[in-house]
Protein backbone atom coordinates (compact mmCIF):
# COMPACT_ATOMS: atom_id res chain seq x y z
CA UNK A 1 0.00 0.00 0.00
CA UNK A 2 1.11 3.47 -0.82
CA UNK A 3 0.82 7.16 0.34
CA UNK A 4 -1.11 7.03 -3.36
CA UNK A 5 -3.53 4.40 -2.77
CA UNK A 6 -6.03 6.43 -1.06
CA UNK A 7 -5.50 9.30 1.79
CA UNK A 8 -4.24 8.32 5.29
CA UNK A 9 -7.60 7.93 7.26
CA UNK A 10 -6.31 9.79 10.19
CA UNK A 11 -7.88 13.21 9.30
CA UNK A 12 -10.70 12.98 6.89
CA UNK A 13 -12.29 10.90 9.48
CA UNK A 14 -11.76 13.07 12.25
CA UNK A 15 -13.03 15.75 10.50
CA UNK A 16 -15.99 13.36 9.23
CA UNK A 17 -16.30 12.51 13.11
CA UNK A 18 -16.78 15.83 14.48
CA UNK A 19 -19.19 16.58 12.53
CA UNK A 20 -20.83 13.43 13.33
CA UNK A 21 -21.09 14.16 17.14
CA UNK A 22 -22.58 17.72 16.95
CA UNK A 23 -24.86 16.17 14.62
CA UNK A 24 -25.35 13.45 17.11
CA UNK A 25 -25.87 16.45 19.97
CA UNK A 26 -28.12 18.31 18.31
CA UNK A 27 -30.51 15.40 16.46
CA UNK A 28 -30.52 13.65 19.89
CA UNK A 29 -29.00 11.10 17.50
CA UNK A 30 -28.14 8.98 20.82
CA UNK A 31 -30.08 7.73 23.82
CA UNK A 32 -29.71 9.34 26.93
CA UNK A 33 -28.16 12.48 25.35
CA UNK A 34 -31.33 14.60 26.83
CA UNK A 35 -31.57 17.25 28.65
CA UNK A 36 -33.80 15.72 30.95
CA UNK A 37 -32.31 13.41 33.95
CA UNK A 38 -31.68 10.23 32.79
CA UNK A 39 -34.31 7.12 33.96
CA UNK A 40 -33.04 4.43 36.08
CA UNK A 41 -32.13 0.98 34.35
CA UNK A 42 -35.63 -0.36 36.74
CA UNK A 43 -37.13 2.27 35.02
CA UNK A 44 -36.22 1.31 31.40
CA UNK A 45 -37.17 -2.20 32.40
CA UNK A 46 -40.43 -1.23 33.53
CA UNK A 47 -41.45 1.56 30.88
CA UNK A 48 -40.80 -1.17 28.30
CA UNK A 49 -42.51 -4.19 29.71
CA UNK A 50 -45.61 -1.37 29.65
CA UNK A 51 -44.87 -0.16 25.82
CA UNK A 52 -44.51 -4.18 25.01
CA UNK A 53 -47.80 -4.84 26.95
CA UNK A 54 -49.30 -2.10 24.86
CA UNK A 55 -48.07 -3.25 21.43
CA UNK A 56 -49.21 -6.78 21.93
CA UNK A 57 -52.55 -5.12 23.32
CA UNK A 58 -52.45 -2.73 19.76
CA UNK A 59 -51.59 -5.75 17.39
CA UNK A 60 -54.56 -7.96 18.68
CA UNK A 61 -56.77 -5.13 18.91
CA UNK A 62 -55.88 -4.39 15.39
CA UNK A 63 -56.37 -8.27 14.53
CA UNK A 64 -59.80 -8.23 15.39
CA UNK A 65 -60.90 -4.79 13.66
CA UNK A 66 -59.11 -6.57 10.65
CA UNK A 67 -61.43 -9.32 11.13
CA UNK A 68 -64.15 -6.87 11.63
CA UNK A 69 -63.89 -5.01 8.55
CA UNK A 70 -63.42 -8.68 6.56
CA UNK A 71 -66.89 -9.73 8.39
CA UNK A 72 -68.48 -6.16 7.04
CA UNK A 73 -66.92 -6.12 3.45
CA UNK A 74 -68.82 -9.41 3.23
CA UNK A 75 -71.84 -8.57 4.35
CA UNK A 76 -72.28 -5.34 2.25
CA UNK A 77 -71.51 -7.09 -0.62
CA UNK A 78 -74.29 -9.76 0.13
CA UNK A 79 -76.71 -6.64 0.58
CA UNK A 80 -75.50 -5.28 -2.73
CA UNK A 81 -75.98 -8.14 -4.20
CA UNK A 82 -79.78 -8.85 -2.66
CA UNK A 83 -80.30 -4.74 -2.95
CA UNK A 84 -79.70 -5.32 -6.76
CA UNK A 85 -81.77 -8.94 -7.46
CA UNK A 86 -84.74 -6.91 -5.27
CA UNK A 87 -84.21 -3.84 -8.20
CA UNK A 88 -85.18 -6.65 -10.81
CA UNK A 89 -87.65 -7.96 -8.88
CA UNK A 90 -89.05 -4.36 -8.59
CA UNK A 91 -89.18 -3.88 -12.40
CA UNK A 92 -90.27 -7.16 -13.16
CA UNK A 93 -93.80 -6.76 -10.84
CA UNK A 94 -93.88 -3.20 -12.10
CA UNK A 95 -94.03 -4.80 -15.23
CA UNK A 96 -96.82 -6.77 -14.39
CA UNK A 97 -98.62 -4.29 -12.59
CA UNK A 98 -98.64 -2.50 -15.60
CA UNK A 99 -100.04 -5.77 -17.74
CA UNK A 100 -102.37 -5.89 -14.96
CA UNK A 101 -104.05 -2.34 -16.27
CA UNK A 102 -104.29 -3.06 -19.59
CA UNK A 103 -106.17 -6.05 -18.79
CA UNK A 104 -108.31 -3.85 -16.58
CA UNK A 105 -108.58 -1.13 -19.07
CA UNK A 106 -110.09 -3.95 -21.39
CA UNK A 107 -112.52 -5.31 -18.63
CA UNK A 108 -113.86 -1.85 -18.26
CA UNK A 109 -114.27 -1.11 -21.23
CA UNK A 110 -116.05 -4.31 -22.76
CA UNK A 111 -118.47 -4.25 -19.53
CA UNK A 112 -119.55 -0.41 -20.82
CA UNK A 113 -120.23 -2.13 -23.64
CA UNK A 114 -121.96 -4.96 -22.33
CA UNK A 115 -124.00 -2.28 -19.93
CA UNK A 116 -124.86 -0.92 -22.93
CA UNK A 117 -125.99 -3.78 -24.53
CA UNK A 118 -128.27 -4.28 -21.45
CA UNK A 119 -129.92 -0.86 -21.86
CA UNK A 120 -131.08 -1.71 -25.39
CA UNK A 121 -132.05 -5.24 -24.12
CA UNK A 122 -134.14 -3.61 -21.43
CA UNK A 123 -135.85 -1.33 -23.42
CA UNK A 124 -136.37 -3.78 -25.91
CA UNK A 125 -137.69 -6.21 -23.30
CA UNK A 126 -139.82 -3.19 -22.02
CA UNK A 127 -141.79 -2.67 -25.10
CA UNK A 128 -142.16 -6.49 -25.74
CA UNK A 129 -144.17 -6.53 -22.06
CA UNK A 130 -146.10 -3.94 -23.25
CA UNK A 131 -147.20 -5.98 -26.21
CA UNK A 132 -147.80 -9.10 -24.10
CA UNK A 133 -149.66 -6.88 -21.65
CA UNK A 134 -151.76 -5.73 -24.41
CA UNK A 135 -152.24 -9.26 -26.39
CA UNK A 136 -153.09 -10.74 -22.21
CA UNK A 137 -155.76 -7.92 -21.66
CA UNK A 138 -157.59 -8.74 -25.20
CA UNK A 139 -157.57 -12.59 -24.59
CA UNK A 140 -158.76 -11.99 -20.84
CA UNK A 141 -161.52 -9.96 -22.41
CA UNK A 142 -162.98 -12.78 -23.78
CA UNK A 143 -165.99 -12.73 -26.32
CA UNK A 144 -167.04 -13.90 -29.52
CA UNK A 145 -164.19 -13.12 -31.93
CA UNK A 146 -164.42 -12.93 -36.00
CA UNK A 147 -162.36 -15.21 -38.50
CA UNK A 148 -160.12 -12.41 -38.61
CA UNK A 149 -159.43 -11.74 -35.47
CA UNK A 150 -159.25 -15.32 -34.66
CA UNK A 151 -156.21 -15.38 -37.00
CA UNK A 152 -154.62 -11.95 -35.27
CA UNK A 153 -154.79 -13.70 -31.96
CA UNK A 154 -153.01 -16.65 -33.05
CA UNK A 155 -150.24 -14.73 -35.26
CA UNK A 156 -149.94 -12.47 -32.23
CA UNK A 157 -149.26 -15.63 -29.68
CA UNK A 158 -146.97 -17.28 -32.51
CA UNK A 159 -144.86 -13.53 -32.50
CA UNK A 160 -145.13 -13.33 -28.80
CA UNK A 161 -143.51 -17.05 -28.19
CA UNK A 162 -140.55 -16.29 -30.75
CA UNK A 163 -139.80 -13.45 -28.91
CA UNK A 164 -139.81 -14.52 -25.66
CA UNK A 165 -137.62 -17.46 -26.75
CA UNK A 166 -135.06 -14.52 -28.16
CA UNK A 167 -135.42 -12.81 -25.22
CA UNK A 168 -134.60 -15.74 -22.94
CA UNK A 169 -131.28 -16.63 -25.31
CA UNK A 170 -130.53 -12.86 -24.96
CA UNK A 171 -130.39 -13.24 -21.01
CA UNK A 172 -129.11 -16.24 -20.74
CA UNK A 173 -126.38 -14.50 -23.07
CA UNK A 174 -125.85 -11.26 -21.39
CA UNK A 175 -125.76 -13.45 -17.66
CA UNK A 176 -123.28 -15.81 -19.12
CA UNK A 177 -121.22 -12.60 -20.61
CA UNK A 178 -121.46 -10.78 -17.07
CA UNK A 179 -120.09 -13.63 -15.27
CA UNK A 180 -117.22 -13.87 -17.49
CA UNK A 181 -116.08 -10.51 -17.33
CA UNK A 182 -117.25 -10.90 -13.34
CA UNK A 183 -114.67 -13.14 -13.48
CA UNK A 184 -112.05 -11.22 -15.02
CA UNK A 185 -112.19 -8.31 -12.89
CA UNK A 186 -112.12 -10.44 -9.96
CA UNK A 187 -108.67 -12.13 -11.07
CA UNK A 188 -107.56 -9.03 -11.60
CA UNK A 189 -108.02 -7.27 -8.57
CA UNK A 190 -107.16 -10.47 -6.72
CA UNK A 191 -103.95 -10.44 -8.94
CA UNK A 192 -103.24 -6.52 -8.52
CA UNK A 193 -103.72 -6.67 -4.41
CA UNK A 194 -101.39 -9.65 -4.62
CA UNK A 195 -98.44 -7.44 -6.45
CA UNK A 196 -98.92 -4.64 -4.40
CA UNK A 197 -98.40 -6.34 -1.11
CA UNK A 198 -95.72 -8.03 -2.88
CA UNK A 199 -93.98 -4.41 -4.53
CA UNK A 200 -94.85 -3.07 -0.77
CA UNK A 201 -92.90 -6.44 0.71
CA UNK A 202 -89.93 -5.92 -1.65
CA UNK A 203 -89.59 -1.88 -1.25
CA UNK A 204 -89.50 -2.51 2.47
CA UNK A 205 -86.88 -5.28 2.23
CA UNK A 206 -84.59 -2.62 -0.09
CA UNK A 207 -85.73 0.21 2.29
CA UNK A 208 -84.12 -2.20 5.21
CA UNK A 209 -81.32 -2.97 3.10
CA UNK A 210 -80.20 0.32 2.27
CA UNK A 211 -80.68 1.08 5.94
CA UNK A 212 -78.32 -1.82 7.06
CA UNK A 213 -75.58 -0.61 3.76
CA UNK A 214 -75.84 2.83 5.25
CA UNK A 215 -74.66 1.36 8.82
CA UNK A 216 -72.02 -1.00 7.20
CA UNK A 217 -70.84 1.75 5.42
CA UNK A 218 -70.39 3.99 8.68
CA UNK A 219 -69.28 0.75 10.67
CA UNK A 220 -66.40 0.40 8.26
CA UNK A 221 -65.52 4.16 8.38
CA UNK A 222 -65.23 3.75 12.00
CA UNK A 223 -63.54 0.56 11.86
CA UNK A 224 -60.90 2.09 9.40
CA UNK A 225 -60.34 5.50 11.35
CA UNK A 226 -59.80 3.18 14.91
CA UNK A 227 -57.31 1.01 12.73
CA UNK A 228 -55.72 4.04 11.43
CA UNK A 229 -54.87 5.41 15.20
CA UNK A 230 -54.42 1.89 16.57
CA UNK A 231 -51.17 1.10 13.87
CA UNK A 232 -50.27 5.16 14.85
CA UNK A 233 -50.24 3.99 18.15
CA UNK A 234 -48.49 0.75 17.12
CA UNK A 235 -45.63 2.05 15.31
CA UNK A 236 -44.75 4.60 18.34
CA UNK A 237 -44.80 2.17 21.19
CA UNK A 238 -42.53 0.29 18.91
CA UNK A 239 -40.26 3.07 18.19
CA UNK A 240 -40.21 3.84 21.74
CA UNK A 241 -39.78 -0.26 22.45
CA UNK A 242 -36.47 -0.13 20.02
CA UNK A 243 -34.84 3.22 22.05
CA UNK A 244 -35.48 1.74 25.42
CA UNK A 245 -34.62 -1.86 24.05
CA UNK A 246 -31.11 0.32 22.83
CA UNK A 247 -30.90 2.28 25.99
CA UNK A 248 -31.29 -0.52 28.36
CA UNK A 249 -28.59 -2.61 26.19
CA UNK A 250 -26.07 0.40 26.32
CA UNK A 251 -26.82 0.81 30.36
CA UNK A 252 -26.44 -3.10 30.81
CA UNK A 253 -23.47 -3.54 30.54
CA UNK A 254 -23.69 -3.75 26.68
CA UNK A 255 -21.57 -0.82 26.14
CA UNK A 256 -17.63 -1.16 25.00
CA UNK A 257 -16.03 -0.20 27.84
CA UNK A 258 -17.35 -3.31 29.68
CA UNK A 259 -16.91 -5.18 26.29
CA UNK A 260 -13.00 -4.88 25.90
CA UNK A 261 -11.79 -8.37 24.38
CA UNK A 262 -14.97 -9.43 23.58
CA UNK A 263 -15.86 -7.20 20.95
CA UNK A 264 -17.23 -9.40 17.21
CA UNK A 265 -15.17 -8.95 14.14
CA UNK A 266 -16.73 -7.44 12.06
CA UNK A 267 -16.02 -9.31 9.23
CA UNK A 268 -14.95 -13.21 8.71
CA UNK A 269 -11.39 -12.59 6.96
CA UNK A 270 -8.10 -11.87 7.64
CA UNK A 271 -6.22 -8.90 8.72
CA UNK A 272 -3.63 -7.76 6.38
CA UNK A 273 -3.39 -4.24 7.71
CA UNK A 274 -2.40 -3.79 10.93
CA UNK A 275 -2.53 -0.52 13.49
CA UNK A 276 0.55 1.37 12.28
CA UNK A 277 -0.19 4.71 13.44
CA UNK A 278 3.25 6.28 12.97
CA UNK A 279 3.97 4.27 9.60
CA UNK A 280 3.97 5.69 5.92
CA UNK A 281 1.25 5.79 5.35
CA UNK A 282 -0.21 5.81 8.52
CA UNK A 283 -2.57 2.72 9.30
CA UNK A 284 -5.34 4.05 12.11
CA UNK A 285 -7.53 1.02 11.64
CA UNK A 286 -7.49 -2.97 11.21
CA UNK A 287 -7.73 -4.24 7.00
CA UNK A 288 -9.10 -7.44 6.12
CA UNK A 289 -9.34 -9.42 3.57
CA UNK A 290 -12.90 -11.49 3.33
CA UNK A 291 -14.85 -13.31 0.08
CA UNK A 292 -16.52 -10.68 -2.33
CA UNK A 293 -19.60 -9.67 -0.78
CA UNK A 294 -18.94 -11.34 2.58
CA UNK A 295 -21.16 -9.52 5.24
CA UNK A 296 -19.97 -6.78 7.18
CA UNK A 297 -21.55 -6.73 11.07
CA UNK A 298 -21.92 -3.91 14.14
CA UNK A 299 -19.50 -4.79 16.76
CA UNK A 300 -21.45 -3.23 19.19
CA UNK A 301 -25.35 -2.07 19.30
CA UNK A 302 -25.43 1.65 18.24
CA UNK A 303 -26.85 4.37 15.87
CA UNK A 304 -25.39 5.21 12.26
CA UNK A 305 -24.44 8.83 12.40
CA UNK A 306 -22.94 8.68 8.86
CA UNK A 307 -23.63 6.41 5.79
CA UNK A 308 -21.86 7.85 2.51
CA UNK A 309 -19.40 7.28 -0.47
CA UNK A 310 -15.74 9.16 1.30
CA UNK A 311 -13.16 10.53 -1.13
CA UNK A 312 -10.79 7.83 -1.23
CA UNK A 313 -13.00 5.17 0.83
CA UNK A 314 -15.75 4.40 -0.98
CA UNK A 315 -19.01 3.54 1.10
CA UNK A 316 -18.27 4.77 4.71
CA UNK A 317 -20.52 3.84 7.78
CA UNK A 318 -19.67 5.43 11.06
CA UNK A 319 -21.78 3.82 14.49
CA UNK A 320 -21.64 5.73 17.23
CA UNK A 321 -21.80 3.53 20.60
CA UNK A 322 -22.18 6.02 23.40
CA UNK A 323 -19.29 6.88 25.91
CA UNK A 324 -17.64 8.82 22.69
CA UNK A 325 -17.01 5.59 20.95
CA UNK A 326 -17.47 5.39 17.46
CA UNK A 327 -16.70 2.64 14.60
CA UNK A 328 -16.04 3.00 11.16
CA UNK A 329 -16.21 0.47 7.82
CA UNK A 330 -14.74 1.68 5.11
CA UNK A 331 -14.89 0.43 1.53
CA UNK A 332 -18.92 -0.60 1.79
CA UNK A 333 -19.92 -2.98 -1.53
CA UNK A 334 -23.29 -2.33 0.05
CA UNK A 335 -24.72 -0.68 3.23
CA UNK A 336 -28.39 0.09 3.05
CA UNK A 337 -29.15 1.83 6.99
CA UNK A 338 -29.81 4.80 7.21
CA UNK A 339 -28.64 8.34 9.40
CA UNK A 340 -30.26 7.85 12.68
CA UNK A 341 -31.44 4.07 12.45
CA UNK A 342 -29.81 2.32 15.44
CA UNK A 343 -27.99 -1.20 14.86
CA UNK A 344 -27.25 -3.98 17.33
CA UNK A 345 -24.32 -6.09 18.21
CA UNK A 346 -23.74 -8.41 15.38
CA UNK A 347 -26.45 -7.14 12.87
CA UNK A 348 -25.79 -7.09 9.57
CA UNK A 349 -24.92 -3.92 8.00
CA UNK A 350 -23.35 -4.26 4.73
CA UNK A 351 -21.40 -6.64 2.64
CA UNK A 352 -17.82 -5.97 1.42
CA UNK A 353 -16.31 -3.93 -1.18
CA UNK A 354 -12.99 -3.93 -2.82
CA UNK A 355 -10.18 -2.55 -0.76
CA UNK A 356 -7.36 -1.33 -2.77
CA UNK A 357 -5.26 -1.71 0.06
CA UNK A 358 -5.02 -5.67 -0.64
CA UNK A 359 -6.50 -5.16 -4.52
CA UNK A 360 -9.64 -7.47 -3.68
CA UNK A 361 -12.67 -7.73 -1.42
CA UNK A 362 -12.21 -6.44 2.08
CA UNK A 363 -12.96 -4.28 4.75
CA UNK A 364 -11.30 -1.23 6.61
CA UNK A 365 -12.22 -0.55 10.41
CA UNK A 366 -11.50 2.12 12.96
CA UNK A 367 -12.32 2.43 16.31
CA UNK A 368 -12.45 5.76 17.91
CA UNK A 369 -12.59 6.79 21.30
CA UNK A 370 -13.62 10.85 21.45
CA UNK A 371 -12.72 11.16 17.16
CA UNK A 372 -9.21 9.65 18.20
CA UNK A 373 -8.18 6.68 16.82
CA UNK A 374 -7.36 3.70 19.07
CA UNK A 375 -6.03 0.61 18.33
CA UNK A 376 -9.17 -2.27 17.15
CA UNK A 377 -6.98 -4.96 17.91
CA UNK A 378 -7.04 -5.70 22.21
CA UNK A 379 -10.93 -5.09 21.81
CA UNK A 380 -11.84 -7.76 19.12
CA UNK A 381 -12.27 -11.65 20.32
CA UNK A 382 -9.84 -13.55 18.89
CA UNK A 383 -10.75 -15.19 15.44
Amino acid sequence: MTSNDYPAPGCSFSVLLVACAVFALCAGAFPGRAATAPKSLEQLEKDLAVEQKFAQERKQSLQRMTAEERKLNADLATAEKRILTLEGSLAAERGKLLELGTAGENARLEYEKLLDEQKKTEAALARTLRLLWEINERNAAGGETSGMEKADDERDFAWSKELYAALEKYRKELDARESRLAGVIGRRDKLSGEMQRRLAAVNAEKGRLLKARLAYDKGLADIRRRRGNAESELNAALKLINSLNFEISRRSGGNLTAMKGRLPRPINGNVKVGYRPEAEPASRGLGFSAADNAEVRAVAGGKVVHNDVLRGFGTVLIVQHGEDYYTLYAFLGSCPLKVGQEVRERQKVGTAGYYPAIKGPGLYFELRFKQKAINPEPWLASS
